[in-house]
């Protein structure tokens, strides 16, 4: 399954910590969001070592994207321009 991770930490450790984590399971959109692509049984685990590396500070979400959330995901670039991201599925 394809997830969006998104972040807003004030500690810089937990910050960089916290995006090291998030750059070996996926890529990054934006300095503080992240695309990756999960086993749904792993879900879980993501799940617990963000909650490990931030203690519960900050703010952090994490939005699970259906097929059709893939299919219609479009980037606006600052052109005007419409690209389509794509997700590896």
């Amino acid at each position: 399954m394809t997830c969006i991770v998104s972040y807003d930490i004030e500690s810089d450790k937990i910050r960089t910590k916290l995006a090291r984590y998030l750059e070996k399971k996926g890529i990054r959109l934006q300095k503080s969001v992240f695309a990756l692509e999960v086993e749904r049984h792993v879900f879980r685990n993501l799940l617990r070592g963000i909650e490990h590396i931030t203690g519960k500070r900050g703010k952090v979400a994490v939005f699970r994207l259906c097929e059709g959330c893939k299919t219609n995901a479009i980037q606006m670039n600052e052109d005007k321009k419409r690209d389509v991201y794509v997700f590896n599925t």
